[in-house]
């Protein structure tokens, strides 16, 4: 069932870490302009096709027209003209340009810089290209004095295979993280990821997912509103209100971790595992899921529960373990004090294995079955439930089946024994019973409402059909004996079968008794 809730939500970060790095190499490239070294805060000309002073603009303002070329730091700024202020700030137009090196390039209508102060500001079509990665905004702000880069009006980072849209984006260089806010939304052709907050630190190469985010993908869909990813180590949690579908399962837990290199997925708290093709759910308090062999256990109040027409079977245990070997091979195993309820079948046992692939219920140590007023026991019970209902019951050894007589007497019971008990059910009933090898039974004879004896017979086989008022006829075969005793000679309380024990006590009563140890 878990195979497919947590091997794919690691794709869902990874390619994210490479738009977090362009955004820092962009950033960093707008900033080395202005920030080499706090005593050179002069602006430098390389070139101009015409330098003028405009007196109305202040004291020591220049323009600069046609062909522009500044240099600052060893970062060059071009653009159509510009108006310079006492050689420390900045305002240039048309056709921006800042070149670092020979990998950042940024673009834009309009710029405003000042030396002094450390502070760039891009404002138009502007666009920070880094290789095959591109950022554009309208507005992009950077100082470099408290290290933080950041728009607020929108921006978009592509590359060959993401695409990052948000309101706003940071950059903090002094703990080398990434923030994305708003309407944040990462497109990859694998998935795509909606979140009102994405965080990247570049040191510890860790993803951070804050507020509510959603990320879909081809075989997937996640929602978290807290969670990270290490990319270097390839684990990831999603945690508060964490879930994980997929086209056949939904996984839902407080938290939800998972080890990609190991192959490990651990969920925490409120675990809630939906099988929608077996029509299936477990819960528990604490999950975990190998990826080889496809194996899952829960623990913690487990109950694992299936539809059956109109209503469902649940069992408990103190573990649970769900394999799915292959594509045709279903198993649900269940240790220690096992419960099962059903509003017509409940049941209790030490251990048991649920073969679904075969609708097959095998019961071990000391396993006890009620239906209605009816109880069996044996040293191992079989029971096979359809896609409908419970079909066939097969008791083996010490094999025994209690019928209460009368709802009011607590002491009149049916009873039958022998090597090998089936149990075939119709409407949710027993109708059919088939005693194979040292059949016994004892039963009280009725004419019309009120009981007039008992018969107690012993043969090596027996079969009874029941209706709904209990025993209707019963066919004895090889050499029965029968004793009819008449009701004031038979004494209730002591004549019962070898292996008769009555616990209705235990039984459970409603789907919250299973939990009950």
């Amino acid at each position: 069932m878990a195979s497919h809730f947590i091997t794919k939500t690691n794709i869902c970060i990874r390619n994210s870490i490479l738009t977090g790095a362009f955004l820092l190499c962009c950033l960093i490239g707008i900033g080395q302009p202005v920030t080499k070294t706090d005593n050179n805060k002069i602006i430098k000309i390389n070139h101009a096709g015409r330098l003028a002073y405009d007196k109305s603009l202040g004291v020591d303002a220049r323009r600069l027209i046609g062909n522009v070329e500044c240099e600052h730091d060893g970062a060059i700024m071009r653009c159509d003209s510009a108006y310079l202020y006492t050689d420390k700030k900045m305002e240039a137009f048309g056709h921006i340009s800042i070149i670092k090196g020979d990998s950042i390039f940024v673009y834009g209508d309009s710029l405003r810089y000042d030396a002094a102060t450390k502070l760039a500001n891009l404002r138009g079509n502007v666009k920070c290209i880094e290789k095959d990665m591109t950022l554009t905004t309208t507005i992009l702000t950077y100082d470099i004095g408290g290290g933080v880069a950041s728009y607020y009006n929108g921006g978009t980072i592509v590359n060959k295979e993401n695409t990052l849209v948000s309101k706003n984006g940071h950059y903090y260089s002094g703990t080398k993280d990434l923030a994305f806010h708003y309407d944040v939304v990462l497109t990859n052709p694998d998935y795509k990821m909606r979140g009102d907050t994405l965080r990247y630190n570049t040191i510890n190469k860790t993803s951070y997912f804050l507020g509510p985010s959603i990320i879909t993908g081809k075989e997937n869909y996640i929602y978290c509103e807290n969670g990270w990813y290490d990319t270097d180590k390839e684990v990831s949690r999603f945690s508060k209100n964490a879930i994980i579908i997929t086209k056949d399962q939904k996984l839902t837990g407080d938290s939800i971790f998972y080890d990609r290199k190991k192959g490990y997925g651990r969920a925490t708290k409120h675990v809630q595992i939906t099988d929608t093709t077996n029509k299936s759910i477990i819960t528990g308090n604490f999950a975990e899921h190998y990826e080889k062999g496809n194996r899952s256990k829960i623990t913690g109040d487990a109950v694992y529960g299936r539809v059956i027409n109109l209503d469902t079977l649940f069992l408990s245990a103190d573990m649970l373990f769900y394999d799915e070997p292959d594509s045709t091979h279903t198993f649900v195993k269940a240790y220690r004090h096992v419960k099962i309820f059903k509003k017509d079948l409940q049941g209790m046992c030490d251990s048991l294995i649920y073969t679904i692939h075969d609708s097959l219920m095998k019961m071990y140590n000391s396993p006890v079955l009620w239906t209605h007023n009816g109880q069996v026991t044996a040293k191992g019970i079989n029971v096979t439930v359809g896609a409908h209902s419970v079909k066939y019951f097969e008791l083996v050894s010490n094999a025994i089946l209690i019928q209460k007589v009368d709802s009011l007497d607590e002491h009149k019971f049916n009873q039958v024994a022998g090597k090998k008990i089936e149990g075939f059910f119709a409407n949710d009933s027993i109708r059919k019973v088939n005693v194979i090898g040292n059949a016994q039974i004892i039963y009280y004879l009725k004419q019309k409402k009120n009981y007039k004896g008992v018969n107690k017979t012993i043969c090596t086989d027996i079969t009874i059909w029941f209706d709904s008022e209990g025993l209707n006829r019963a066919t004895y075969r090889n050499k029965p004996e029968s004793v009819i005793y008449p009701l004031n000679e038979f004494d209730d309380k002591e004549t019962r079968l070898k292996d008769f024990v009555w616990l209705e006590n235990k039984r459970p009563k409603k789907k919250a008794d299973i939990l009950i140890r």
